[in-house]
């Protein structure tokens, strides 16, 4: 039930106040992390994208030989994020296990 403040109308009390300001507060000072799974998500997805473009561009170069990379979302995101050394790694991992 609202209370009457000093001035006879109905207002707040001063407890839901500073529940408002500390929710105020944390969501200012944590609002970052609240998107940082979403950065998280996209980031993951924009490296898997370059992972497989690079995998494709790679096999494309490398089918003369005879030689090629799995293309599937863990080699993606593996050369994602390492780039052309992931390749390299790749290819050894292959060639020699």
């Amino acid at each position: 039930m609202p209370q009457k403040a000093l001035g006879g109308e109905v207002g707040m009390s001063f407890e839901v106040l500073l529940v408002y300001f500390a929710l105020l507060l944390l969501i200012a000072f944590g609002g970052k992390y609240l998107l940082s799974p979403v950065q998280f998500c996209l980031q993951l997805l924009l490296k898997g994208g370059s992972g497989f473009v690079l995998l494709v561009v790679f096999n494309l170069l490398a089918q003369f030989t005879g030689y090629y990379l799995p293309l599937n979302l863990y080699t993606a995101v593996y050369c994602g994020f390492l780039g052309f050394p992931g390749v390299v790694s790749l290819c050894f991992l292959q060639t020699w296990l």
